[in-house]
């Protein structure tokens, strides 16, 4: 019984890692909320109401990594893809190259179990092979000889083309030119891992080169676990959105992630962070232990009504990742979440249409 008190406290500021105005009160949250007895919380002004003013009205369906359930992570293949399935939003993480690229990429490292050198990039390159080195050592043109079209074992029904070349941010806005979609971008920092990373301020530039060039710098939002990052993006992008993303292991006291914010200082409040750091959106893992989902005896969700109100109550929109099975979807779409990130996008749009709950 304690454990499950602490448990319930703890999701009130916390979760998992693994990985304003009338129109905005017409959010999805108020949408899906319908389909329950309980009234939603209507969303209150941001104190950034520029930032506010670019995020969907709709409930937010995002494809995790353009949708990794479906389609080979972060991919040509995937983007083109869930083009078609119709989400608002499309998730993606970014790394930057060692000659400045922004690469379209979840791993710091080029990992064996997605990736295959082909041939290197010069005659006799003393630095091929390029897999198991980082991102941040090897050139766009040394990253671009790869083959990243290998299927994960635990997504076996994905689909996967050869010759999968990785892509960088402003090939991905090409993809989407002429659409409405909006854009989830993770500025990707292993804050535990010093080092295998540029500089959080080359991050930054090379981020914002290709947004602000993309011509959807409006239809863009920032997230990242590393919250020292949001400084720098607020200092340079005042309106762009900014989402926190966090779980237990990274909401903590002692945290190296939580930047300027001290977690016993605010009491655990991840709402009080928010606000110190001018975010618009809340990102937790979304339960705690975060692989519970709806029905467990241990599933412990950390968007719970109560907390949906106190985040809208603080102009706050909330969408938990990364969210893969119809149970958990349907619980949260009914306590009242702003969106779902998820890596089974066309799963999630079944459940939203026959909801009726509009995500475009």
């Amino acid at each position: 019984m304690l454990a499950a008190t602490l448990v319930s406290a703890l999701m009130l500021s916390g979760c998992s890692n693994s990985e304003s105005d009338s129109t905005a009160e017409k959010t999805s949250a108020a949408a899906s909320a319908a389909n329950t007895s309980q009234a939603p919380t209507p969303l209150a002004a941001n104190s950034n109401a520029a930032a506010s003013a670019k995020l969907p009205t709709t409930f937010d369906l995002q494809a995790h990594r353009g949708g990794r359930g479906e389609w080979t992570e972060n991919s040509r293949t995937s983007f083109e893809n869930v083009k078609n399935v119709g989400v608002t939003t499309i998730e993606l993480d970014i790394l930057v190259s060692e000659d400045g690229v922004p690469v379209v990429w979840h791993d710091e490292d080029i990992q064996a179990e997605k990736c295959a050198d082909t041939a290197p990039a010069t005659p006799q390159d003393p630095e091929f092979p390029y897999v198991g080195k980082l991102i941040k050592d090897l050139s766009w043109a040394q990253l671009q000889t790869l083959d990243c079209n290998k299927a994960l074992e635990k997504f076996p029904e994905a689909k996967h083309e050869q010759g999968t070349k990785l892509i960088q941010l402003s090939e991905l806005y090409d993809i989407y030119a002429g659409t409405d979609a909006y854009f989830n971008v993770e500025a990707k920092v292993a804050v535990e891992k010093p080092g295998t990373n540029k500089p959080n301020p080359e991050i930054v530039s090379a981020m914002l080169g290709a947004i602000n060039a993309s011509g959807m710098a409006d239809r863009t939002t920032i997230q990242s676990f590393d919250w020292s990052i949001f400084p720098l993006f607020r200092e340079q992008a005042p309106e762009i959105p900014l989402a926190l993303l966090w779980d237990e292991t990274t909401w903590k006291s002692g945290s190296a992630w939580t930047g300027s914010v001290d977690y016993d200082a605010v009491k655990g409040d991840v709402i009080a962070a928010a606000k110190q750091l001018d975010v618009q959106i809340l990102s937790p893992g979304f339960a705690v232990p975060y692989d519970a989902a709806a029905g467990d005896k241990d599933y412990h969700p950390v968007a719970t009504p109560e907390f949906m109100r106190k985040a809208h109550e603080a102009g706050l929109r909330v969408i938990p990742w990364t969210i893969n099975d119809e149970a958990t979807m349907r619980e949260q779409i009914d306590a009242g979440v702003d969106g779902i990130i998820t890596d089974y996008p066309s799963k999630l749009k079944k459940i939203l249409d026959e909801k009726g709950v509009e995500y475009k």
